[in-house]
């Protein structure tokens, strides 16, 4: 059952865009409502159902940026794929508002989670004190994460600020950000208990906060004892593991599974917490014939992914579909992502999650550590545990001469066991080779070579700007290089 249950927007609290001030929806203060233990639940309930809006425009940030993911239809003049072209071609603006989209939502659950750390000595039970405070911190550095990852820095807001103290207000350096990220998890490490009761189950675990830690500090370019120590008491100690099948990660009927350690939830029914994926991602005009409402033909899968997987790999067919049979029994080969697919009675309304981490991170992100500080044999019992499982013949030796072998080796296994997960982008940001990746990927997707004006990413626009409404309103806000 899940548990993240409708909160009434009554009782939702938003950070306003225009002043980073922290604003009640209804004529409810927040002083007037948190109270009690079961009113900071349901605050810390709506920062899980915050998780949600900005999953809307993350995929675009990320995925779109990569070389997993590209635009189908290139005629179009909609205002909605125009936005689209500039994260697929490197065009990104200032005033392009899918960027202001995602900064905004991430803003607004950020402050959710403020105002549960603001009221949390309402809570008498010490047990779940700790645990709804070390909730909020995960969910807050988990914000920070990507912000600081995608914009470099950004904003530290951790309590509610006046309107003029709001217009003066600048980024923070991304130092800055990465400490409050590191406390956050280290305090929600302490805080957070490792398991729930199964009526509770898919809440943070203190095993979700030190995976991410883990992914926090490789992404610093930490690989040292204290990261592989992080990850080898996940990966030996959690209770957690792959499960037996690829396709049974993803199941609905198997959700927050033994490999999930940290998922956003939606729920079908029509209360307004259904998965829009669905649909976003089935093919454009396709009908009812993949998914009821039609698709939008989103994320479309790019040439290259489709063959970096072997005809032996059994993601491959969990992640993208190559065709579809339409109503007339004819095949229409067009490409589409098939991971978030569920049965809908109404429009982007899914029932289908979306991981945030999986064990079978935990395994590679250790297998990457093990080749940086062990070497090659080391490495290789890790990574073969998700080939094995893809159905793919183990790695030797033999066939890695190298620590830079095994690294490319990795970055290809990742980019495969995560597809669509929006990870390929941060992985090659945080290895540094974002630039020779989609550079080329610019030059050798046959879609491309038609198009005029793309690319090529440069140093500077691997950072998005700052969206430009945040400093026609705060003119100290000083915006990222090359925008």
């Amino acid at each position: 059952m899940k548990i993240f249950k409708y909160i009434p927007i009554v009782f939702l609290l938003i950070f306003t865009s225009c002043d980073l001030e922290l604003q009640p929806i209804s004529e409810i203060g927040e002083g007037s409502y948190y109270k009690n233990t079961a009113e900071i639940n349901s605050a810390v309930i709506a920062c899980y159902n915050g998780l949600q809006a900005p999953l809307e425009f993350e995929w675009m940030l990320t995925e779109l940026r990569s070389d997993n993911s590209r635009l189908y239809n290139t005629a179009t003049t909609s205002s909605d794929n125009t936005l689209l072209f500039d994260f697929d071609q490197s065009k990104v603006s200032a005033t392009n508002t899918r960027v202001y989209d995602y900064w905004q939502t991430v803003y607004h659950n950020i402050a959710r989670c403020n105002t549960v750390l603001k009221h949390i000595d309402v809570v008498t039970t010490d047990s779940l004190k700790k645990q709804y405070e070390g909730e909020a911190r995960f969910i807050r550095a988990y914000h920070y994460f990507n912000l600081v990852r995608l914009f470099g820095p950004v904003f530290i807001v951790t309590e509610r600020i006046s309107a003029e103290e709001a217009r003066k207000y600048d980024r923070s350096p991304v130092e800055d950000v990465y400490t409050l990220i590191v406390n956050d998890l280290n305090e929600a490490i302490a805080k957070l208990p490792a398991t729930y009761a199964t009526s509770e189950k898919g809440r943070i675990t203190s095993w979700a906060a030190k995976t991410l830690l883990a992914k926090v500090y490789i992404t610093q370019g930490l690989v040292n004892e204290t990261t592989r120590n992080l990850l080898k008491d996940v990966y030996e100690n959690s209770g957690y593991r792959l499960m037996t099948t690829y396709e049974s990660v993803f199941s609905i009927n198997n959700e927050v599974n033994d490999e999930i350690l940290f998922t956003v939830r939606f729920k079908s029914g029509g209360l307004g917490l259904g998965s829009i994926f669905g649909n976003r991602f089935a093919p454009q005009q396709s009908g009812s014939s993949v998914i009821n409402g039609d698709g939008s033909g989103y994320n479309y899968p790019s040439s290259d992914l489709v063959q970096a997987y072997t005809s032996t790999d059994s993601r491959k067919d969990v992640t993208i579909a190559l065709s579809y049979v339409n109503d007339k029994s004819q095949v229409i080969d067009r490409r589409y992502v098939k991971k978030y697919l569920s049965p809908v009675s109404i429009k982007d309304d899914g029932d289908k999650d979306w991981p945030i981490l999986r064990f079978a991170d935990v395994i590679l992100l250790y297998a990457e550590v093990e080749n940086e500080l062990d070497g090659v044999a080391a490495a290789l019992p890790l990574i073969n545990q998700t080939r094995m499982r893809a159905g793919l013949t183990d790695l030797k030796e033999s066939a890695l001469p190298n620590k830079h072998a095994m690294r490319m080796a990795i970055e290809k296994e990742r980019r495969l066991e995560f597809a669509y997960e929006n990870q390929r982008w941060f992985d090659l940001i945080r290895t540094n080779r974002v630039l020779e990746v989609i550079n080329s990927h610019y030059t050798t997707e046959d879609y491309y070579l038609s198009l005029t004006g793309v690319g090529p990413l440069t140093e500077s626009s691997t950072l998005l700007p700052v969206p430009q409404k945040e400093i026609d309103i705060n003119q100290n806000v000083t915006q990222n290089p090359g925008y």
